[in-house]
């Protein structure tokens, strides 16, 4: 047997003889691992993952590289003049500590496993659950980072607060800005113009994306704008019941923004979702404003001794905090 790189690598029937039923953590971890960022949706959008440093115990600090703008304009070098000393790239770090995560402990009987139907892993599916609880206490965590980044510290400090830090209201280096929604038929789409003209005003080059909630892309699906786009060039969306983008910003519709629709029913089957951002209508932003960490993540499996029981325990670490302030807007309902 061969294990490299947290896979088990060999050939012909040795693979399936010495592999079929036996539990390796690595694999597993790495699919838990997976699992998780697939089904982030914040976090998916807003995040970067890239950090120096190593984690060894809660608390920890990692550190987020981002280049420091150092080119300077020689200006006109006349003739045999010397063009000066040479500028060099150089880095910068912002500080980030790892504080939050969460853990899991599940078992699975091989009698019930094997009165279960064929082709259903009972294993699988508890970590493809798992995985989505993981999913979503680090989408909300992205959520709520950036929220938190929009309240000032104290009235006109232009500096937001920072969930990362010890007590989560330490001065941020910045401000996310905020857009109110304001009064008249065109008050969204004005909201969305005033969110673009943020951006721009602020050098964001990279390409921008604009997260809505259920509720509010009904709202904007009943404007006469988009029921005859045709009016503007575009196709009617009472044909393809598609929004596509605002402003040529592509919309992404997510219900962990915003309000929900109200429903009479419970539904025992929809699947679960987070409300740290159900205060806001909408979120603009780009890809790397925020960093989103997963440093550690362990698994183990054993047998409890009074049980016909395969256990599993496992556990991650995480954490969130906002990098580009300057890069990220939120979308505020009307005040009341």
């Amino acid at each position: 047997m061969a294990f490299t790189d947290g896979l088990y690598k060999d050939t012909g029937a040795h693979l399936n003889a010495g592999v079929q039923g036996v539990f390796i953590p690595e694999v597993w971890s790495a699919q838990l691992l997976t699992e998780t960022e697939d089904r982030l949706v914040l976090g998916n959008l807003f995040a970067t993952n890239t950090y120096e440093g190593e984690f060894r115990k809660e608390g920890d600090v990692l550190r987020i590289p981002h280049f420091i703008d150092t080119v300077q304009d020689k200006g006109n070098v006349p003739a045999y003049a010397s063009i000066g000393s040479a500028d060099r790239a150089e880095l910068d770090y912002i500080k980030m500590q790892v504080a939050k995560g969460s853990s899991f402990h599940f078992e699975v009987d091989s009698l019930h496993q094997l009165q279960t139907k064929a082709g259903i892993d009972l294993m699988s599916e508890l970590v493809r659950q798992r995985a989505r609880k993981a999913a979503l206490a680090l989408d909300s965590l992205v959520a709520n980072t950036i929220v938190t980044a929009a309240q000032e510290t104290a009235t006109n400090s232009g500096l937001g607060k920072d969930l990362n830090s010890d007590g989560g209201a330490v001065a941020l280096h910045g401000l996310v800005e905020t857009v109110e929604l304001g009064t008249g038929t065109a008050a969204r789409y004005n909201q969305i113009v005033d969110m673009a003209a943020l951006l721009d005003d602020a050098n964001v080059e990279d390409e921008k994306f604009l997260v809505i909630g259920t509720a509010v892309k009904a709202e904007i699906l009943k404007m006469k704008e988009f029921i005859d786009a045709s009016h503007w060039g575009g196709t009617p969306i009472m044909v393809s019941g598609f929004m596509g983008s605002v402003l040529g910003i592509p919309v992404i519709v997510s219900n962990t923004v915003g309000p929900r629709i109200a429903r009479k029913g419970k539904q025992a089957l929809v699947g679960q979702s987070h409300d740290a951002a159900r205060g806001v209508d909408m979120l603009m932003g780009v890809r790397g404003s925020v960093a989103a960490v997963i440093p550690n993540v362990e698994m183990k499996a054993y047998e409890p001794e009074a049980k016909f029981t395969h256990a599993i325990k496992t556990r991650m670490h995480y954490d969130s905090k906002v990098i580009a302030p300057h890069a990220i807007v939120v979308g505020k309902p009307a005040t009341p």
